[in-house]
């Protein structure tokens, strides 16, 4: 009989259990994107995602962003288990950009483009989401007026913690529906950030051609695996990724090595990152993205071939005093690479970039960092792929000044 009593009260503590879960307010329910900064001239496309990831549909009637942004559901509002909503601050600029419908809105307020913290209310009042986002690292840079919205990339993370998050894989975000990376199906994400800002690497200043052919010409041997750029026996540098040098504090966040002797006495600068990948790795990739922040032109190679410019400078190569692009602020190219998956090779592969300024001495800044992001599709039973991708140098003298 004590067996048998025993039991009853395990299934009745079970069942108390499910029944305060699944009456919880705001359990499940989370915000799921957020496009505090697009890349649109008057940011008219600023969105916030809502994910319902309970069994059960969820009532916002009177439910409230009260902080961040203002906005009040009306009543009848419901979101369907595993549906996305969608809040936008122009609600008809949003659903033209993205081809969708039901977009709510619009709300009152700005999200702030240096960070901001969103609160989501319940009809009593009671705060049920609570997180805070930065446009500083370790936050995505490329979510700050790249293009990239902020998703959730794990459901079970937690909220408050820039590690939660990553840019959207995709351009523009993906309003209303999941980004690859939260559709992979597994609990973590599968995007894997092979290459970053701060990245140990090695560089060349542009005082001459870093390599040429037999002839004396401009070579791109030196964005080759086998290229020697030891810094002992070499004109090469360590320090890490990006290079240039700057006067504004928002472009010196995107300088990991600050060439200050760079304006008016060489107009270019080389850059070779390495990174390394098993081959059960490279037969997983399913989409390959690169970015780079520069000012004001760029070449990006991948294992020796030019994958990507800015479509402003001329030469194949450009010569180390080819000047380029235009005297602007900092810009961010985004490329889909994914045509490119067949250039990377089992062990050490190399990220390569030549950065040009557009003169000696009319910019008064001049910077290229190159950012290189991969999706692996984790088969079952396999061991995490990210777990696997290492760094094989290290940068042991952490002073760059040049």
């Amino acid at each position: 009989m004590k067996d048998i009593g025993r039991r009853w009260f395990c299934l009745l503590v079970m069942a108390c259990m499910v029944i305060f879960w699944n009456t919880q307010p705001g359990m499940g329910l989370v915000v799921s994107e957020i496009m505090y900064h697009p890349a649109d001239a008057g940011e008219t496309l600023e969105f916030i995602e809502l994910y319902n990831n309970r069994a059960v549909f969820e009532d916002l009637t009177g439910y409230a962003f009260t902080n961040g942004i203002q906005y009040v559901f009306e009543p009848g509002t419901i979101i369907n288990s595993g549906q996305y909503m969608v809040v936008a601050r122009d609600p008809a600029a949003l659903e033209s950009a993205y081809q969708i419908s039901n977009a709510l809105g619009p709300f009152a307020g700005r999200l702030g483009n240096d960070g901001e913290r969103i609160e989501l209310s319940n009809n009593n009042g009671e705060i049920i989401i609570s997180l805070g986002y930065d446009d500083e690292r370790p936050w995505p840079v490329s979510s700050d007026g790249a293009g990239h919205s902020l998703i959730l990339a794990r459901q079970g993370g937690d909220p408050a913690e820039a590690s939660t998050w990553l840019p959207s894989l995709i351009i523009g975000g993906t309003p209303g529906r999941a980004d690859e990376i939260q559709a992979g199906g597994s609990e973590d994400p599968t995007q894997v950030t092979l290459v970053d800002f701060g990245h140990p690497g090695r560089y060349f200043k542009g005082t001459q051609e870093p390599s040429t052919d037999a002839g004396g010409q401009a070579a791109t041997t030196w964005t080759e695996l086998a290229f020697n750029d030891d810094p002992v026996r070499t004109g090469w540098l360590e320090g890490p990724s990006g290079y240039g040098y700057s006067n504004e504090s928002g472009e010196l966040q995107l300088i990991g090595t600050q060439l200050n002797d760079m304006q008016g006495n060489y107009i270019s600068v080389y850059a070779r990152l390495r990174f390394t990948l098993l081959a059960e790795q490279i037969d997983s990739v399913s989409d390959l993205q690169a970015e780079v922040y520069y000012d004001d032109a760029f070449v990006l190679y991948l294992n020796g071939v030019r994958v990507a410019d800015s479509g402003d400078i001329s030469g194949n190569p450009p010569l180390f005093d080819q000047g380029g692009g235009q005297a602007t602020d900092d810009q961010v190219a985004n490329m889909n690479l994914s045509n490119r998956i067949n250039l990377l090779v089992p062990g050490t592969n190399v990220l390569a970039i030549q950065i040009h300024n557009v003169s000696l001495s009319s910019s008064s800044d001049c910077l290229g960092t190159p950012i290189l992001r991969a999706v692996i599709e984790e088969r079952k039973g396999s061991v995490d792929p990210r777990a696997r991708v290492v760094i094989n140098e290290v940068l042991a003298n952490s002073d760059t000044a040049a």
